[in-house]
């Protein structure tokens, strides 16, 4: 009798405990009870973004623009990455696997808002924010699935069929299974253009609403700081051209050009006397960019061990006047030879409008991209994209009509590295190409080394 009765007090007490939720699914369920909730879920995701493991250091200037062989010096933990040696020290294995960490723990946050946003529908929403956060989201998990692609597998024009990344698109603990390099940039692709479909009719940069400081707390006012419309369209330019879709490539770029949205930046900006005031990161090119809160500390981490000289600078911008060279380097001090690019760097009493921004896409790769994507077809439309951005980088003399596709190319790479230090752009240039060699260092160099090992723990515990 007495043990029936332990049997019964057993039972009941497991119904129970099988009744009550974990803490955490409660607080979950709680957040998304209110569009509030929603609008946190993602602006978690640009805060992860923004975290040194992420686009506030190791994705731009730190760890991929090491590998891309931008830096002609460094030392430290970041030579290891210099010579592609990503197992020596626990320093730069912890790089590798918090890059993979991070941007996977954003993406299952994003996956979790997403499955949200599904069931809960439209009606809890003001105006058009069910879209617009619905169509950020995808927009995002695209870019981050992405450049985890562009990092961990072969390139697709390496080999488009080679064993790549997961493509996690469902919220869960179950692994997702890991895509062929074409099956990855198909998925990218799908969300990219679900995402496009739904700001296309809601983003208020697109459509043209005017937004104000009082309508819903501003919440869609600076819009080049969330995956808007136009990043997805220059974020699809970038995939199109990784996958040697030139057509689309130069349709998406010419779409984010002729839509006036961003200007090109103005000499007496960037010329300014007044160090603080200077306009650094070229602001009215950003067509995405991130808020990060601590870029002086991750700068200050990180430079100290990537640095460039004088002798340098004066052979990669021949051009005397461009004004890439004449505002964007420190100065050399005393029997130093190191200088740095200061293009985010964060002058005391620097401008809330200036200040604590890492961009992520700028208009001149879309104009490079449009060249690009004419080089067999339109040789002057090459040309003359090319041109425009030398125009606004203070060229006086500018290539000349006739001049051949091949010739081009080799302006084209010579302006991607005059243009991007420090955003991370460079080493995806030359994979994308599958080139023989990485311009602008010493590290001996072999095709396999453009795929980075994907982390231990991963591929063993996943």
């Amino acid at each position: 009798m007495v043990l029936l009765v332990a049997m019964v007090l057993v039972l009941t007490g497991c119904e129970k405990w099988l009744d009550v939720k974990p803490k955490t699914q409660v607080d979950a369920d709680l957040l998304y009870q209110r569009e509030s909730g929603y609008k946190d879920v993602l602006t978690g995701a640009y805060v992860n973004m923004s975290s040194t493991d992420m686009y506030g250091r190791e994705l731009t200037f730190g760890f991929v623009d090491v590998v891309g062989n931008v830096y002609p010096n460094s030392s430290g933990n970041y030579n290891y990455i210099r010579n592609f040696d990503f197992t020596s020290i626990r320093q730069v294995e912890a790089k590798v696997a918090g890059m993979w960490s991070r941007t996977y723990n954003t993406l299952s946050n994003l996956n979790n808002l997403i499955a949200r946003l599904r069931t809960a529908g439209p009606d809890m929403f003001q105006a058009d924010n069910y879209n617009v956060i619905l169509g950020e989201s995808l927009g995002l998990r695209a870019y981050l699935h992405f450049d985890m692609l562009r990092l961990f597998a072969p390139s697709f024009k390496a080999n488009a069929a080679a064993s790549s990344i997961p493509y996690v698109s469902v919220y869960g603990y179950n692994p997702s299974a890991i895509g062929t390099v074409a099956a990855v940039l198909d998925s990218v692709l799908a969300d990219l253009k679900a995402s496009a479909e739904l700001l296309q009719l809601s983003d208020p940069i697109k459509t043209g609403r005017v937004i104000t400081a009082s309508i819903d707390n501003g919440y869609l006012l600076n819009r080049n700081f969330h995956m808007n419309y136009f990043a997805v369209k220059a974020t699809m330019a970038r995939v199109y051209l990784y996958k040697s879709d030139l057509v689309n490539a130069a349709s998406c770029a010419d779409e984010v050009i002729n839509s006036a949205k961003f200007s090109w930046i103005k000499q007496d900006a960037i010329a300014n006397l007044n160090e603080a005031q200077r306009d650094r990161s070229f602001t009215p090119e950003q067509v995405l960019v991130l808020d990060v809160p601590k870029i002086a500390d991750n700068l200050i981490d990180a430079e100290s061990t990537l640095f460039f000289t004088s002798p340098y600078i004066n052979s990669l911008y021949s051009f005397a006047n461009d004004w890439r060279k004449l505002y964007l380097w420190s100065p050399e001090l005393g029997a130093s030879p190191n200088r740095y690019c200061i293009k985010l760097q964060q002058p005391e009493n620097i401008p809330d409008n200036l200040g604590r921004r890492m961009p992520l896409i700028r208009l001149p790769e879309l104009y490079l991209i449009s060249a690009e994507a004419a080089f067999d077809t339109d040789v002057e439309k090459a040309r003359v994209r090319i041109n425009d951005l030398r125009k606004n980088r203070g060229f006086d003399v500018l290539i000349p009509a006739g001049t051949t596709a091949a010739t081009l190319r080799n302006e084209l790479l010579l302006e991607y590295r005059r243009e991007f230090i420090g955003e991370g752009v460079m080493f995806y240039y030359y994979k994308r190409l599958d080139a023989d060699k990485m311009e602008g260092g010493a590290t001996t160099f072999t095709k396999q080394k453009y795929v980075i090992p994907i982390p231990v723990d991963e591929t063993q515990f996943r």
